[in-house]
């Protein structure tokens, strides 16, 4: 059994894969516990896999963190998902490929996985919003990041002094300021998504585009293109990943174990 992980900034989600199929999976948030009581809070009672595969956002303290727990626990070393000049059908478009998020570059591995060599257009709601460019034949064009959500909502509440913090209903016409944060939160999510994308179609091709992340949920109806949602599409790309060797994975070795 092969344990995925992604882990963000303050959450972790998992499935284990037994045979190249999905079998558990759960999630939690990280709240007041350290990230070793969350591995402890998820994993514990799961069966010792043979590997444990990671794709993290979070910063080097939560990558040792998990590292430590992992090794105690299993004896396993976890291995990270590190971004790379080309792997899996795909290249990257930065200069300092390692730059690049790990998380955009899995999704982008099982974008290419799932519908083969045409253009794509990657979307990740989640923290924040990113939109990646594929090619046909594997080339990153390049994306964009922009606030998702939660940021966009607590810029205001941080930055002005008459809108308080307040859960509010997401409507087009809100009554009320907490409605118009949330309501303008999503729908400058959603515009910004369809905006951006049909600019990159224009400058570039059409394409499918693939929706994923914790606030697809609540995006995709606001939505006004054609788009997949693909709950999955992090996890396929691990999988993927798991099967074709080691080139994109980094072992968090005792002697730096924030690494990547």
């Amino acid at each position: 059994m092969i344990l995925l992980a992604d882990v963000g900034n303050s959450r972790i989600k998992w499935v284990s894969c037994e045979q190249g199929e999905f079998q558990a999976r759960g999630r939690a948030a990280h709240g007041e516990e350290s990230w070793a009581e969350l591995a402890a809070r998820l994993w514990a009672n799961l069966p010792r896999p043979d590997r444990v595969i990671i794709v993290s956002v979070a910063g080097p303290e939560v990558r040792a963190a998990l590292t430590a727990w992992i090794r105690q626990t299993w004896a396993l070393e976890a291995e990270f998902v590190v971004s790379t000049a080309a792997a899996c059908g795909i290249r990257n478009s930065y200069a300092e490929p390692e730059r690049m998020g790990a998380d955009r570059w899995v999704a982008m591995i099982a974008a290419r996985a799932l519908l083969g060599p045409q253009a794509c257009y990657v979307v990740d709601c989640g923290t924040a919003v990113t939109i990646d460019a594929l090619a046909a034949d594997g080339q990153h064009l390049g994306g964009v990041i922009v606030p998702g959500m939660r940021l966009m909502r607590e810029a205001l509440y941080r930055e002005t002094r008459q809108i308080p913090p307040e859960t509010g209903e997401a409507r087009l016409f809100g009554r009320s300021t907490r409605d118009g944060v949330w309501g303008g939160a999503l729908y400058a999510v959603a515009s910004a998504i369809d905006g951006i994308i049909d600019r990159m179609i224009a400058s570039h091709s059409p394409g499918v585009r693939l929706l994923t992340g914790g606030a697809a949920g609540l995006v995709l109806p606001q939505l006004q293109g054609e788009y997949q949602c693909a709950p999955d599409l992090i996890f396929t790309g691990l999988r993927v990943i798991a099967g074709a060797g080691r080139g994109c994975l980094k072992i968090a070795h005792s002697t730096n174990p924030g690494y990547p």
